[in-house]
């Protein structure tokens, strides 16, 4: 039922529900066509690692150093934030000059999250995605023309690919830096060392020291040899120590290096989920601000996760087992230093006796050497670095250009349509759904009983005749003489018990069809060869004399009451056959006054004496007074509610009227229904399936009248 309801609902409101649909499809379709047009290009890049590289890089005995460069090259979803990182879109920005409707250059949010404005203006966007099951990463390059969206997709590209080339050799620059450094300090000492010995001996005038002398220097030189090596190691496991703590102190939460995420899984699902919560704030930046609580909750969240990864990365630093390795090594090279300062005490206590000259020039010779080793250990590590800084590439590279498109990837003129006729039908709906709520009109049996618990006599469908204006032109089956046929024995079922032959018609308000249905109601009675009277007491405005176009209202009521005819003269024939007509007459100065004299109740009784069935044609009752008087003159009283005009309230007030005047209407008509509507459609349809194949009679055949 509530289906029905709501398919009745759209079948009276159907032209609100199509304006709506047609609106919002032409809307649609204009938007389509007038908004820029939006073109969508892809550049690949593939992540590997080149093979060669590391080849070569172990074939030279930095295997070490070619698996760093191998350290995160799978790991997608960081390629995919750096690519999005505020130094490549900025550069973007810049070289292509990509500018707002203002003027300004983009922000590099803005390429990356539009928002609706840029979607509308179709704003220059960089999109990035990793294809599914490969390690290939699309990019693509989003713009109002096909030339501007190939050029962004590909520019992006070239910029990432020359950011992550420079970033992946800023870690050997380092150090080749660090060690140049070095080498330019030895460099001084070394030219210190080899001047002094030079100048011992000068001074001393040494040419050759005996055998035991060069025996014992030999060895002192051999433990002093030993004793720098161990120096020199001291020296490379504190560099190494102190390089390892820079890196760990370069490290924080935001930059986590790959070696410490591999060694750490806390730490690397920690990076992840801190990815991932970046990600979706980013994303929940598209619909929302940075106040929403939404996105304060995701700050909190991540601010949560940095002080995690700080945690890990402290816990990892302290028990880092490289750092663990590297001071045992120095703890050893350390006791070992003390051995061989001890033995070397001891050879330097048994060799006191030589020649202070010899210690004096061994030990210039020493220093001399020692310089000299790490010198070249410490060249040897810049060839090394520095055939690494050479080695070093970027583990992604360009497999296919961006392609302009042949065509724009939207608007698309038939989607546009499509969801503008979806849209319409829903604010459709949704506006003769409200109007259905805000109308309290009366339209159906149910409604009348809401507001006055008056029985429904019969329903008048709207009509239009092709010839004539009353029932009398229309064959005797067709739905419009059977709905007034119906209204006629509804009036007789309520006149069992008192026969009512003065029947007063009044309404709401004007222009509810009264005084049409009382003329119609008249044409019915008399086709069953009742004689009928219509007395038209409407003495404001009066239409009966309108009916038809022998009528005449220079006398009538007025002229009956007032005693200047008598009534008799006032009478007119129709021109149907049993019908009759008095019609008001001349408008007096105090209408309401005649309406409620005896002389008018004593002329109601005297045509009821001489007619079968006297019909008052009365004013609305909202309007003026004289209907209550004329009810009360009258044996039974019709309301006419005309459908989808009349509204409860007005009929709440009529009720009211009536119950404080005493007087009980026999029913109510329904009139103006519409024929497509509610019950009265289904009606109507088989009503006219059923008499469809009976003959037509004419209308000059119906003077004798038809039983029901």
């Amino acid at each position: 039922m509530e289906l029905l309801k709501i398919w009745n609902a759209l079948l009276r409101r159907k032209w609100v529900f199509l304006q709506a649909v047609v609106f919002f499809t032409i809307g649609a379709a204009v938007l389509a066509l007038v908004l820029p047009k939006h073109y969508v290009s892809v550049t690949k890049i593939s992540v590997t690692t080149s093979d060669a590289s590391l080849s070569i890089l172990g074939d030279l005995d930095l295997g070490e150093m070619a698996s760093s460069l191998n350290g995160s090259s799978d790991d997608m979803e960081t390629k995919i934030a750096l690519a999005e990182m505020r130094p490549v879109l900025e550069e973007v920005v810049w070289r292509l000059q990509l500018r707002d409707m203002y003027g300004k250059l983009l922000t590099p949010e803005k390429i990356i999250s539009p928002g609706i404005d840029g979607v509308v203006l179709s704003l220059p966007v960089v999109s990035l995605e990793q294809e599914q099951g490969t390690d290939i990463l699309d990019i693509q390059g989003e713009a109002n023309t096909a030339e501007l969206s190939a050029l962004v997709a590909d520019t992006a590209v070239e910029v990432f690919l020359k950011l992550s080339v420079e970033s992946a050799k800023q870690d050997t620059a380092d150090a080749v830096t660090f060690v140049k450094s070095q080498l330019g300090e030895l460099d001084a000492q070394y030219d210190q060392d080899l001047s002094a010995l030079a100048d011992g001996q000068r001074d001393e005038s040494v040419i050759e020291l005996d055998s035991e002398t060069k025996g014992a220097v030999a060895r002192v030189n051999t433990l002093i040899g030993q004793l720098n090596e161990v120096d020199a190691q001291i020296r490379d496991i504190g560099a190494q120590l102190h390089e390892r703590g820079q890196q760990n102190l370069r490290e924080s939460p935001e930059l986590v290096s790959p070696a410490s995420a591999s060694a750490n899984s806390t730490l690397k699902s920690l990076r992840d989920k801190l990815t991932d919560l970046r990600l979706g704030r980013s994303q929940a930046l598209l619909d929302k601000t940075e106040v929403h609580p939404d996105i304060l909750a995701m700050d909190k969240q991540i601010q949560a996760v940095l002080k995690e990864i700080e945690a890990s990365q402290r816990e990892s630093h302290e028990l880092d087992p490289a750092m663990e390795s590297l001071q045992v090594q120095l703890a050893g090279q350390y006791q070992r230093k003390n051995e061989l300062i001890d033995t070397l005490q001891r050879t330097v206590q048994e060799g006191a006796a030589l020649p202070q000259k010899a210690r004096k020039l061994a030990k210039l010779q020493l220093a001399v050497s020692a310089t000299q080793a790490v010198y070249e250990a410490l060249l040897e590590q810049q060839y090394q670095m520095a055939v690494a800084e050479a080695m070093t590439v970027s583990d992604m590279k360009l497999v296919e250009p961006a392609k302009q498109p042949e065509r724009a990837d939207s608007p698309k003129l038939l989607a546009f349509i499509i969801l503008g006729m979806v849209v319409g039908a829903c604010a459709g709906a949704s506006l003769v759904f409200l109007l259905e709520y805000v109308d309290d009109s009366i339209r159906s049996q149910e409604d009348v009983k809401i507001a006055w618990a008056l029985p429904v006599l019969g329903f008048i469908p709207r009509y239009k005749l092709k010839t004539g204006k009353f029932i009398d032109s229309v064959p005797p089956t067709d739905p419009l003489a059977e709905s007034y046929r119906s209204v006629r024995s509804g009036i007789a079922f309520a006149g069992v018990d008192q026969q009512i032959n003065v029947l007063c018609v009044t309404s709401s308000i004007p222009s509810e069809g009264k005084s049409t249905f009382c003329t119609n109601l008249a044409i019915c009675l008399a086709a069953d060869g009742k004689r009928v009277i219509v007395v038209d007491c409407d003495l404001r405005r009066p239409t009966q004399h309108k009916a038809f176009p022998n009528l005449t209202n220079q006398q009538g009521v007025s002229s009956v009451l007032a005693g200047n005819v008598p009534l008799a003269e006032a009478i007119q024939d129709s021109g149907v056959a049993n019908f009759s007509v008095l019609t008001s007459g001349p408008l007096p100065n105090n209408p309401g006054r005649l309406v409620e004299s005896l002389r008018l109740r004593s002329m109601l009784s005297e045509l009821a004496r001489t007619y079968d069935m006297v019909i008052v044609d009365a004013p609305p009752m909202l309007a003026v007074s004289d209907a209550v008087a004329l009810s009360r003159a009258s044996k039974g009283v019709v309301m006419v509610i005309e459908a989808g005009k009349t509204t409860r309230r007005m009929l709440t007030d009529v009720r009211i009227r009536f119950e404080g005047a005493g007087i009980e209407p026999i029913g109510a008509v329904l009139n103006k229904v519409d024929p497509r509507s509610g019950s009265y459609g289904y009606y109507k349809k088989y009503a006219t399936q059923y008499t469809k194949q009976a003959p037509d009679t004419p209308a000059s055949s119906r003077a004798s009248g038809e039983a029901s």
